[in-house]
């Protein structure tokens, strides 16, 4: 059963982020969203992807953030 993302912050008290991306990562995304929403049913935009993974990383026992430690600690050697 799909479900629909967090709604994004109100524009008033929203702090933004700029994320900036090469032209062929940017085209790499591109794709990947369209197969997301393939696969859910739901029309992802990139930030609401870059908002959920994020949140999903934050989480205790993510996968992600155990993800993001290996290869901090591997480019740290």
């Amino acid at each position: 059963m799909a479900t629909t993302p967090r709604p994004a912050p109100k524009a008033e008290g929203a702090i933004p982020t700029t994320v900036r991306f090469d032209p062929g990562e940017s085209l790499e995304i591109d794709q990947w969203l369209m197969e997301l929403r393939t696969q859910t049913g739901i029309r992802w935009d990139k930030a609401e992807v870059i908002r959920e993974l994020l949140r999903m990383a934050r989480t205790p026992d993510s996968i992600l953030r155990d993800a993001l430690t290996a290869r901090a600690q591997r480019a740290g050697t």
